[in-house]
C-alpha cells in the first residue's frame, strides 16, 4: 500500500471527523433567550472551544477532590423507583430545569450531533449530553451560565452523574441517586462537590442557591407526575 494512498485515507478520515462535529458558531443564538448563555458561548469560542466535542468535564476519576466543598440533599417522590427513574431519563430538560432560579437554554447531543432547544423534541438523557442552564440569584438581579456534561448513567444502580465543563468558571460534579423505600416511594439523594476561585462564596452563597436550584428541578419532576405528563 503506497504512502500516498495511506495519506489520502487519513486525510479523508480527518475531514469526515471534522464534518461530524458541530461548531458552537453554527448555533442559532436567536433561539437562546438567556443573554448569559449567549455570552458564555461567545466567550468559549474566543477561548478556543470551537466544537461542542471540545468541551471536557472538570472532574473525572483522577481528580483530587479533597479541597472541594461537599453538599448533599434528600428529596422524596411518591412514585415507585422504576417510574421515578424513567421520569429522570425521559423528561424534557426545558420543563425540568425551569423555575425562578434555573432556566434551560439548550442541550447538545453528541450522539445525534444536534442542538436541542426548549421547543424541540427530546428523546431522553444520554451520556455526553451538554446542558446550558442559566442560574438566577438575588431576586434575579444576578444571572450567570452553568454548563455541564452528563458523565454517567447507571441503570443498575440508578444513578446519574454530571460534571461542570473544564472551561467554565467552576469545577465540580453532581450525582443523583434513586433509592426505593420499600413502600412504593423513592428517595432521591442529590450530592455535589464544587470549587471556584472564591472560597467564601463556596461556603456561603453556593450551598444556599444550589439547594434552591436542585429543589426546583426535583419539584418539577414531581409536577410531571401530578400533571400526567410522564
Amino acid at each position: 500500500m503506497s504512502r500516498l494512498f495511506i495519506l489520502l485515507v487519513f486525510t479523508i478520515l480527518i475531514c469526515f471527523s471534522l464534518q461530524a462535529q458541530t461548531q458552537l458558531s453554527a448555533v442559532d443564538v436567536s433561539k437562546i433567550k438567556q443573554k448569559s448563555i449567549r455570552d458564555f458561548l461567545k466567550k468559549q469560542i474566543e477561548g478556543g472551544i470551537i466544537y461542542f466535542e471540545d468541551f471536557q468535564p472538570s472532574v473525572n476519576t483522577q481528580t483530587d477532590s479533597a479541597s472541594f466543598g461537599f453538599n448533599e440533599h434528600v428529596f422524596n417522590i411518591k412514585q415507585p423507583r422504576s417510574e421515578a427513574w424513567n421520569a429522570y431519563l425521559s423528561a424534557h430538560p426545558a420543563k425540568i430545569w425551569q423555575g425562578r432560579i434555573v432556566s434551560c437554554g439548550l442541550i447538545y447531543s453528541p450522539r445525534k450531533k444536534q442542538v436541542i432547544f426548549p421547543e424541540d423534541t427530546y428523546t431522553g438523557l444520554e451520556v455526553g449530553q451538554i446542558f446550558f442552564v442559566e442560574m438566577r440569584l438575588i431576586f434575579r438581579l444576578a444571572k450567570f451560565p452553568v454548563c455541564f456534561i452528563v458523565t454517567g448513567i447507571d441503570d443498575r444502580k440508578q444513578t446519574i452523574s454530571f460534571s461542570y465543563v473544564a472551561s467554565g468558571s467552576s469545577k465540580g460534579a453532581q450525582t443523583i441517586r434513586l433509592i426505593g423505600n420499600g413502600k412504593g416511594e423513592t428517595k432521591i439523594i442529590h450530592s455535589s462537590i464544587h470549587q471556584t476561585q472564591n472560597a467564601l462564596r463556596d461556603k456561603t452563597l453556593y450551598p444556599i442557591y444550589h439547594r434552591k436550584a436542585i429543589g426546583e428541578v426535583h419539584r418539577n419532576i414531581k409536577k410531571q407526575f401530578s400533571s400526567n405528563q410522564i
